[in-house]
């Protein structure tokens, strides 16, 4: 049997060395290092896509400080939760001389351990992926309130792990503690109802656009208050075990009482999740009549977004029906003219989602879906004939020049499709293109 004096020292002297005493005896390293090892694999592994993407943005790499906590958590909970229950099973007497300063030094020595272990390794999971933002981002810097609130949540995750090891005094409902926090992180990310009180968000924020102050502000002093909650309420539990297997703490429960309260306001009220960005720089140039914009953290895809439109624009070969071509980052700049792209107000902005992950700048995507009636169609949904819808996007092909075999307008000289445009553009503006219609071969 363990001695009690190794598990639970009651001299603040021993509080210095007790991280090593404890990797060594009772439960060794492994208990400890294992999950910091999972932790550390898990981030590096989720994030090694992000780290192949052309370019960064810091936006997004600061969301993946919170956003990695969707399987993290659950790991450091569980072995939170293993350790606790390892160490307090209910045959241990803990009436020592000073309960209530064995219960803080306890507390303190437990979570100090584990939490320190597993945000370090959260931390170096993620380093990877910060020294690629840092090389290749072209805009701003690391938002550090996001990432805080990550590094709050696994801890504020492994204190819950340890209290429940606490509250049931065994390792076995380490599982428990694993669904518990992966069920709120699934919560968390099914929509924005319980975005302020779990650090995983449905969304993340892109180039143009950060998370709002309020709402970062309210999740950090939620995590915070959570978290002290959970840490006093495991100090008053193990004050008040007894040589008893049964549970006589509920009053030491009642600091949970605070997060419950400060989770009523954004419940009752949504905040705002995100705000555009309040300085956006941006880079323009002209091409073939046609006025070509991006964010200035998006300055090496104007070409390409360039390139890819205008040469469905020389398809088309006509005047284009938009005369501005717009990254969706820049939607925060004030803009002269309506939003979108309408047949009725023809002089008006393209606008172009160039994202790292999704990086449509290089297709005429938006260009095509506008200049061969396609959205025309999509428009009158189940009222557009479906010969029509089919000539729609065959001529999208045709302009986006992926035509195949089975494309209407495979094999026509190009000139010949150009003239056709020019006869048809009302035909094709509103969606009544038919097979008849097409040009001779």
């Amino acid at each position: 049997m363990t001695d009690l004096r190794t598990t639970f020292p009651a001299r603040p002297e021993s509080t210095a060395a007790f991280p090593r005493a404890r990797l060594r005896s009772p439960l060794g390293a492994w208990p400890v290092l294992l999950p910091a090892l999972a932790i550390i694999g898990v981030v590096v592994a989720a994030t090694a896509r992000m780290r192949s993407w052309p370019y960064q943005e810091w936006v997004q790499t600061s969301a993946e400080f919170h956003q990695q906590n969707v399987f993290t958590a659950p790991i450091a909970a569980a072995a939170a939760t293993y350790f606790a229950g390892r160490l307090l099973p209910p045959s241990r007497v803990f009436a020592l001389p000073s309960a209530a300063r064995a219960g803080r030094q306890t507390v303190a020595q437990h979570l100090g351990l584990l939490i320190g272990v597993f945000v370090a390794a959260y931390l170096l999971g993620l380093l990877p992926l910060v020294v690629v933002t840092v090389s290749d981002a072209e805009h701003g810097g690391p938002d550090i309130g996001a990432m805080l609130t990550g590094v709050l949540g696994l801890a504020l995750a492994t204190a819950v792990g340890y209290l429940v090891g606490a509250v049931t005094r065994t390792a076995l409902t380490a599982p428990l503690s694993f669904v518990l926090l992966f069920g709120a992180a699934v919560v968390g990310s099914s929509g924005d109802t319980f975005s302020s009180l779990v650090p995983v968000l449905y969304i993340t924020p892109v180039l143009g656009s950060v998370q709002s102050t309020p709402f970062v502000v309210y999740r950090l002093a939620f995590l915070t208050v959570s978290a002290i909650a959970v840490v006093w309420a495991a100090v008053g539990l193990l004050r008040r075990h007894r040589v008893s297997g049964r549970f006589r703490g509920a009053d030491a429960l009642l600091p949970l009482l605070l997060p419950a309260v400060l989770a009523v306001p954004p419940l009752l009220s949504k905040p705002a999740l995100f705000a555009y960005e309040a300085e956006v720089p941006q880079v323009c140039r002209a091409a073939g009549g046609v006025e070509y914009c991006v964010h200035g953290g998006h300055r090496s895809r104007l070409d390409l977004l360039v390139a890819a439109t205008d040469a469905a624009v020389q398809r088309y070969g006509r005047p284009a029906p938009f005369t501005r071509v717009y990254d969706e980052a820049l939607r925060g700049r004030p803009v002269d003219g309506t939003d979108e792209w309408r047949p009725e107000a023809p002089d008006t902005v393209l606008w172009i989602p160039i994202q790292p992950q999704n990086p449509t700048e290089t297709r005429p995507v938006q260009a095509v879906y506008v200049l061969s009636g396609s959205g025309a169609c999509r428009r009158l949904g189940g009222a557009a004939d479906p010969e029509s819808v089919r000539m729609a996007d065959d001529l999208g092909g045709w302009l986006a020049g992926t035509v195949r075999s089975h494309n209407a307008f495979a094999g026509l000289p190009d000139s010949a499709v150009r003239e056709w445009i020019a006869a048809n553009d009302d035909r094709i503006a509103g969606c009544t293109l038919t097979p008849e219609s097409l040009p001779t071969r």
